[in-house]
This record gives structure tokens, C-alpha cells and sequence, in this order.
């Protein structure tokens, strides 16, 4: 049987890992109940387990911030997990992420959602859970699902 594969965005994490966060026993239950399904596994990019780190080691954002040790062993413990794959951004994701970019008018915002999208679908991941749907709608060969609103 093929593992059923979805991508995950930085948001969902964040949410998952800071328990201060209004959303986070949502997303976590969420999350957790969805991972634990026979066949499902989730798709990370190095860009997202970056960004995770970035977020809850920003004093600005959090009181107090993740320590950096505790933040990259957070990171580096989803490459460890058998259910986890970890596919880069290649040449053609870069090459397909800035034709989303000029075909949706999108602008420097979005250009981490327009990488994390294209490197997904090139990786032939069609779903992505994230906090953030309306981000990703525009992306018509991807399925966005909300951890918050949605059946995972």
C-alpha cells in the first residue's frame, strides 16, 4: 500500500510546538490524530523546518522564545520519524515556484508560499495542511486542508 503523502506548512508546527498559541490543542489533536492513521505520511521541506526555527526563537513573537538548542533538536527530531520524508526544493520547484509567482501576481510575501507549493507538487505531493488556506488557494493543482476547520 502507498503512504497517502501531505505537505505540511510552518504554521501548523508553530501552532503544534507553542502551547501559548490560541490554536494550539486544535492543530495539535489534529495533527497527531492525523499522523497516526496506517498509510499517512508527512512531507517537509527543509525551508519549513528552517522557518520553524526562525519563528519560535523570535523574542518579537514569543515570551519567552524557544532556546536555539531546543529549537534545532525540535526540527532535526522530524527527520528521525519513519512517517516523515523530507524533499528539497530543486531547480525545476524554483523554476515552477517563480511561474506562480508571475502567473498569480503574487508579490515578496509570497514567495516562500510559492516555493513551499511548487516544491511540493514537483515532489508529487498534492495536499497541504496549513493554517493559512487562503495562501495557497490560488494554486490549482494543490488540495489545501486547515487543521482548525478541516476533516484531516
Amino acid at each position: 500500500m502507498t503512504a497517502a503523502r501531505y505537505g505540511v506548512d510552518t504554521n501548523v508546527l508553530v501552532y503544534v510546538h507553542m502551547p501559548a498559541l490560541a490554536g494550539h490543542d486544535v492543530v495539535g489533536a489534529a495533527l497527531t490524530a492525523f499522523v497516526r492513521r496506517p498509510g499517512t505520511s508527512l512531507v517537509l521541506s527543509p525551508l519549513v523546518l528552517h522557518e520553524l526555527v526562525h519563528v519560535i526563537t523570535d523574542p518579537r513573537r514569543f515570551d519567552p522564545p524557544v532556546p536555539m538548542s531546543e529549537a534545532v533538536a525540535l526540527a532535526g527530531g522530524y527527520l528521525r520519524r519513519t512517517n516523515v520524508t523530507c524533499v528539497d526544493a530543486t531547480g525545476t520547484a524554483m523554476e515552477l515556484a517563480l511561474d506562480l509567482l508571475a502567473r498569480h501576481r503574487l508579490g515578496r510575501k509570497r514567495v516562500f508560499d510559492a516555493l513551499l507549493a511548487a516544491t511540493l507538487l514537483v515532489n508529487g505531493v498534492d495536499t497541504l495542511i496549513t493554517c493559512n488556506p487562503d495562501d495557497f488557494r490560488m494554486f490549482d493543482d494543490l488540495t489545501v486542508l486547515d487543521p482548525r476547520t478541516d476533516v484531516l
